[in-house]
């Protein structure tokens, strides 16, 4: 009997508080969560109310002379009960709305990659205490505190190399930003390198045959199994169209997506801990560098992005750049023209057999090129490193490689060309002003100091390698509280890297004068009369919508010059919003006062000594004022409950700080 009475006081209780909860919210509660506490709350209110009517005096609660005591006293425990467990279960429902946890078929279907990225975690862990690097996951207050102990950037390296691909990738982007990591740590990373070996024909042949609906021998005239080179998320194989043309065939790797996916969850995870819990990692700003990584690497693994790369950089006579073939290109394969050559990275005895002069004029050429995609055409490529720049039989050069492209905006490419003017024109202070342009300067700039520091850096470009200028120019700018975005840090890192290329031609040639030249050759160009005419043409086409509303918008404001109070309304209530936050504010203020009444009024008559008794141990006057109290724990939780969904609403709606 006492067990089917608690499952139809379940029922009755979960149908109850599934109803007042969904009209407290506003919206469904989960089911799984009204029914899991209507169970604990019948189980436990059955003795627990037994024990309070024992303690008011009442033994048996069926006798004839205290039934309808016992049956007051019950309701108001009951209410009671009810009370507190809708609004730990609404406290609940705000603060872990219903979905957002995995329900129990969910949770068994993903425990499996619940496990895979558990034990590679614990990989992730052993590879870092085992370089060393377990400590600086500790929490610490400063943000110069361990990172720049002697071997930390060669443990950091290790550790990367060790944790696979999407590691050195990390490593290989973290490189870049000269304005975030110390010298020593980037020029530890830029030696990062992943060998991989190639995937078996097998696998590449399945992947071309899902890919491209067909097998590559009814595709291609000619299609060599052996890879030409094999990188971390693909190889390159030789092939020949029907049609007759010579190709590369850029193929993904088979496992290159999960992979990638699943460290990149690892990485932004960690990222999250880091910031949490060190200093230095809120400083570089460790979520938003994970994320931008994670969006970047996202982008590499889709070929399609690098066939518009490819696309986007056409038009240049002065290098050879691949033409992609849409047709036989996937999200997973690319196709593109073959371009016989040699890497400059490994043509010593080609660049030797050539005369000085083509080698400067071959320097010049790829320098030239890359400076105007940057400041010029706005898409530049972002990794020139040796191995990306072919030199062909003609000896001629060309560009491989677009999956890593910069793209910098017309305001960013005028801020770089008056940038370098003034680096060449040795004028710190409109150096200064182009890089406020560029970046994001600091609320409290100090604009003096800052062109001092510019000024005197400057100054001593004379004789600076490339890498060293640009590399100094992002830490002083760091230093001055500026913000480096993504695609400017790029094309410092860009033009800084090039250097090392370059030098492979030509040991000796000043890039960072050469730059200058090419500067100012640019920004004649962009001032000639011609460009300045399509240039005014632009503007007033911009400027046309503009100006055709100005009339109209001075009409009316004359119009209100004959009103009074020129027509304005200054009263808070005037618009819909104003009297939203006032009604709103009333509300909470007279339920605040409503509450504070009822509940020093209960808890007056519960302690008062004056009154019948309807138990033993049991006032009239402490029933009514118990049922106070309960008014004012129901209000009171509203005004709660009501504060707290108002307060998670709006951190819903306000985008994340980081």
């Amino acid at each position: 009997m006492e067990t089917v009475l608690i499952v139809v006081s379940v029922v009755i209780n979960t149908l109850l508080v599934a109803w007042i909860v969904r009209r407290l919210m506003g919206g469904p509660v989960g089911w799984p969560r009204i029914l899991v506490f209507s169970f604990i709350v019948s189980v436990i209110a059955h003795p627990a109310l037994l024990a309070t009517l024992e303690h008011t005096g009442i033994d048996d609660p069926s006798a004839a002379g205290t039934a309808g005591v016992a049956a007051a006293i019950s309701v108001l425990f009951l209410a009671w009960v009810i009370a507190i467990e809708i609004s730990i279960l609404v406290v609940s429902e705000i603060l872990i709305p219903t979905g957002s946890l995995p329900g129990p078929i969910t949770l068994a279907r993903g425990l499996p990659a619940w496990s895979r990225r558990a034990r590679r975690f614990i990989r992730i862990f052993s590879i870092a205490a085992r370089q060393g690097l377990i400590g600086y996951l500790g929490r610490s207050s400063a943000p110069s505190d361990r990172p720049h102990r002697p071997g930390t950037a060669v443990a950091l390296r290790t550790a990367l190399t060790e944790g696979g691909v999407t590691f050195v990738k990390l490593g290989q982007m973290l490189s870049t930003r000269p304005d975030l990591l110390p010298p020593a740590y980037v020029t530890e990373l830029s030696r990062l390198q992943s060998q991989v070996p190639p995937e078996p024909w097998e696998r590449v042949r399945q992947l071309l045959t899902t890919e491209l609906g067909a097998p590559p021998e009814k595709i291609f005239s000619r299609f060599d199994p052996e890879p030409l080179a094999a990188a971390s998320l693909g190889q390159v194989h030789r092939a020949t169209l029907a049609t007759g043309e010579d190709v590369v065939v850029k193929v993904q790797r088979s496992s290159a997506v999960a992979t990638v996916r699943a460290d990149l969850d690892i990485i932004t995870r960690l990222a999250r801990l880091l910031e949490k819990r060190t200093a230095w990692a809120r400083q570089m700003g460790a979520v938003g560098l994970a994320e931008g990584f994670g969006a970047s690497l996202s982008e590499e693994l889709d070929y399609r992005t690098e066939l518009r790369n490819l696309t986007s950089v056409q038009g240049s006579a002065a290098v050879i750049v691949p033409a992609g073939y849409r047709r036989f290109s996937t999200r997973r394969v690319l196709t593109m023209d073959r371009i016989d050559g040699i890497p400059l990275s490994s043509a010593q005895q080609e660049i030797e057999a050539l005369t000085a002069g083509q080698r400067d004029e071959l320097t010049r050429t790829i320098l030239e090129v890359i400076l105007r995609q940057i400041l010029v055409d706005g898409v530049f490529h972002a990794d020139l490193h040796g191995g990306n720049i072919l030199l062909t039989p003609e000896g001629s050069l060309a560009l491989l490689d677009f999956g890593s492209v910069g793209r910098l905006d017309r305001q960013a490419r005028l801020g770089l060309r008056s940038l370098l003017i003034a680096i060449d024109r040795q004028d710190g202070a409109a150096a200064t002003t182009a890089l406020c342009h560029i970046l994001i300067p600091p609320a409290d700039l100090d604009l003096v100091a800052t062109q001092w520091l510019i000024g005197d850096l400057i100054m001593r470009i004379d004789g600076m390698p490339a890498d060293a200028l640009f590399n100094d120019l992002l830490r002083a700018v760091v230093s001055a509280g500026f913000k480096v975005p993504p695609a400017v840090a790029a094309a410092f890192r860009c033009l800084g890297a090039l250097e090392g290329t370059l030098t492979l031609l030509s040991p000796d040639l000043d890039v960072v004068d050469e730059t200058r030249d090419i500067a100012a050759s640019v920004f004649r160009e962009t001032i000639s009369p011609l460009h300045s005419v399509r240039s005014s043409v632009e503007q007033a086409a911009l400027v046309a919508p503009i100006a055709e509303r100005v009339p109209a918008q001075l009409s009316s404001i004359l119009g209100r010059l004959d009103r009074d109070n020129l027509g304005l309304s200054f009263s808070p209530l005037a618009d819909p919003t104003g009297r939203a936050v006032a009604s709103q504010f009333a509300q909470v203020i007279s339920l605040s006062v409503l509450t504070i009444v009822a509940a020093f009024s209960g808890i007056a008559m519960v302690l008062s000594d004056v009154g019948p008794h309807w138990a033993d141990n049991m006032r009239v006057t402490a029933y009514i004022g118990m049922i106070l109290l309960l008014i004012a724990y129901v209000i009171g939780s509203r005004l709660v409950i009501t504060t707290l969904q108002r307060g998670f609403q709006e951190r819903a709606r306000t985008p994340s700080a980081q």
